[in-house]
């Protein structure tokens, strides 16, 4: 969850429109299955002034780039959204997308196991970020 955050940060610098205290990201509908951490993200622009769907470009663009954008069957994740039109330029949204993350639970606290991809300069698996 925390490997979200910069998100927001992101969104901030690429929207010119988009200002930190309109823009929220939190964690809903959170559980624990089977050894994983499963929950929705969800972000939420207040009266932002511009095209909704450079938002959820962006959105898109980060999440690849962070190797977040697959789900468990390793399809690309879908984008949920609901906006209030307040005027022709001027929109409140509000936009969902699940994520996933293995966690390794134990007496002496918590470990989120990072997703692997194959480096063909290292000929192993290494962390998601790391190539």
């Amino acid at each position: 969850m925390k490997s979200l955050a910069p998100l927001k940060s992101y969104l901030i610098e690429q929207l010119p429109q988009m200002t930190a205290d309109k823009c929220h990201l939190m964690i809903v509908n959170g559980k624990t299955e089977s050894g994983y951490l499963e929950y929705t993200a969800r972000l939420l622009f207040l009266d932002y002034r511009s095209d909704p769907l450079d938002v959820m470009t962006c959105i898109m663009v980060w999440l690849r780039q962070k190797h977040r954008h697959l789900d468990n069957s390793q399809n690309e994740i879908e984008l949920s959204f609901s906006s209030e039109i307040i005027d022709n330029d001027t929109f409140d949204l509000e936009i969902d997308f699940p994520q996933r993350e293995k966690v390794v639970f134990s007496d002496t606290g918590y470990f989120i196991c990072p997703d692997l991809v194959w480096s063909d300069a290292e000929d192993k698996f290494v962390p998601v970020g790391t190539v």
